[in-house]
């Protein structure tokens, strides 16, 4: 019995070198399979993103409408992750995807301010009606109740939407928008 131990330890102290090599390996593969999961997915939720904004400026320039419940960019993947595809990337390809998200991200500045100029005059011009105007409670006469209120959007801003919309660079059908999909195409030697 005891040489039995005393080969399982001759065994250990003579492959230590392998068995330590093995784990370092297996350690630094984990982390190399980790950061490209990574990358991958941060790639699909980008292409996710940029294909959800240009959809939401084409309505835009078909319907010259935004909805403005939404947002064009309700995450921003692109600027937690830039780091990731520096090396993939050039760099004109890193600055058409970064202007890409500011615009998407200054248009969706504008569409919550001309939200917030909405609620803020909406329910004053519902609370006050027309002038002069008195309103017997108990009739039931629709002519009675003051015109639901409209929202009209000032020109200046809307002119500025538009040119903004109109300057925005759609890139998920260009070289760019074909490396990130690349990057987050899952292939058969990845587990």
């Amino acid at each position: 019995m005891i040489t039995s131990f005393k080969f399982l330890a001759d065994l250990l102290n003579s492959n230590l070198g392998v068995v330590t090599f093995l784990v370092g390996f297996f350690a630094i593969y984990l982390y190399v399979k980790q950061k490209n999961d990574r990358k991958r997915d941060a790639a699909s939720l980008i292409l996710q993103e940029v294909r959800y904004a240009e959809q939401q400026i084409r309505n835009f320039k078909y319907f010259n409408n935004y909805k403005l419940s939404e947002h064009l960019l309700p995450t921003n993947s692109w600027n937690d992750n830039v780091h990731l595809f520096l090396k993939d990337l050039e760099e004109g390809q890193i600055d058409l995807v970064s202007r890409f998200y500011s615009r998407a991200e200054f248009i969706d500045d504008l569409v919550r301010k001309i939200s917030d100029q909405k609620s803020i005059t909406s329910p004053m011009v519902a609370m006050h009606g027309p002038i002069n105007q008195p309103i017997d409670p108990m009739s039931t006469d629709s002519n009675q109740l003051p015109p639901p209120p409209e929202f009209i959007m000032p020109p200046p801003i809307f002119g500025l939407l538009k040119t903004v919309s109109n300057s925005v660079e759609f890139i998920y059908n260009t070289p760019t928008g074909e490396k990130l999909k690349k990057i987050a195409k899952r292939r058969w030697y990845h587990f």
